[in-house]
């Protein structure tokens, strides 16, 4: 129960109506949502690490929040047949990016958030030999075309 440390102090239990474990964006999104809805509530949230964010969050982690699913290999694997693309979770996970995204801009908006909170990196899909080459280029035919998957349209794919 390491993480749980600060509920107990000298022998009391504090009482709490929400308890987030992680201090990771989605933890920070939710308390922020739970706050809005019931501001009387008292949230807490709780992290085993010396720092927040520095898990899933962490960028260097290619985090499962906060990145739009554009090049992510699993999320776009073959279908049944062995030789078609199924898209439906990248395109799924795209959509969730964007609602997050469109949430975030508005916490900027209200000044609840700095500009600087919302940043955009560059993602490459790296694969090699002719198998994954051709996987890839299979990927790009079925995601151009998706609206949420627009700026692919410009993009070319190297050999």
């Amino acid at each position: 129960m390491s993480c749980f440390r600060g509920l107990k102090k000298e022998g009391h239990v504090e009482e709490i109506d929400v308890a987030l474990v992680g201090g990771g964006v989605m933890s920070a999104t939710m308390a922020t949502l739970l706050q809005a809805a019931e501001p009387s509530w008292k949230i807490r949230i709780f992290e085993r690490l010396g720092a927040v964010g520095e898990e899933s969050t962490n960028g260097w982690n290619n985090a499962g929040t906060g990145h739009a699913a554009l090049c992510e290999p699993n999320y776009t694997p073959y279908g049944p047949d062995g030789k078609t693309i199924c898209p439906n979770k990248a395109i799924t996970i795209n959509e969730q990016f964007n609602q997050s995204l469109q949430f975030y801009s508005s916490m900027v908006a209200r000044e609840e958030l700095q500009q600087d909170f919302l940043c955009t990196t560059p993602h490459v899909t790296f694969v090699r030999g002719e198998k994954d080459i051709a996987w890839l280029q299979e990927r790009y035919r079925v995601l151009k075309d998706q609206p949420l998957f627009h700026e692919w349209n410009t993009r070319k794919i190297r050999k």
